[in-house]
């Protein structure tokens, strides 16, 4: 197999890692019944873009440069806010610890002995407030629908 070939290859390669990411994404988006962006993606994206970067080098495409050069900024952004994102809610657990460990009697009336609440789950417990968060959202959007119907309904009558 001579050189140009091997650069093909590799151009194959890089292609392959840089389109495995919306499989990834697809997928999770699928298993969480949301859009979500999961970090593989984002690993496939820097691991596809540095691939088909080299590969633009080698064919001295600068246009294919430029783009592929750019595309890793974003990707190394994102990778950098989600490890500092991971960082300050791994703080925000260790901070809640202290409190959740020493629970008080009116907490534990309302979180049973061994449950994940209990226990100081953080994940869970931003999972509550993030669902909290959107049934509110809900129950006011339905009453601005319901709202907008009636006044439709007024004034077809």
């Amino acid at each position: 197999m001579d050189v140009n070939s091997w650069w093909v290859a590799i151009g194959f390669g890089g292609q392959a890692l840089f389109s495995a990411r919306f499989i990834i994404q697809w997928l999770a988006s699928e298993k969480a019944r949301r859009s979500i962006v999961p970090r593989a993606f984002w690993w496939f994206s820097l691991a596809g873009g540095m691939t088909l970067l080299a590969y633009a080098i080698h064919r001295q495409d600068p246009v294919f440069i430029a783009g592929q050069g750019a595309g890793l900024l974003i990707y190394l952004r994102n990778l950098s806010l989600i490890k500092r994102d991971r960082a300050s809610r791994q703080q925000a657990a260790s901070d809640d610890a202290p409190s959740v460990e020493k629970p008080t009697a009116s907490s534990k009336a309302c979180e049973p002995e061994g449950s994940p609440l209990a226990a100081g789950d953080s994940r869970l417990r931003a999972e509550h407030a993030r669902l909290a968060e959107e049934n509110a959202r809900l129950t006011h959007e339905v009453a601005r629908l319901e709202a907008l119907s009636a006044r439709h309904k007024a004034s077809c009558a």
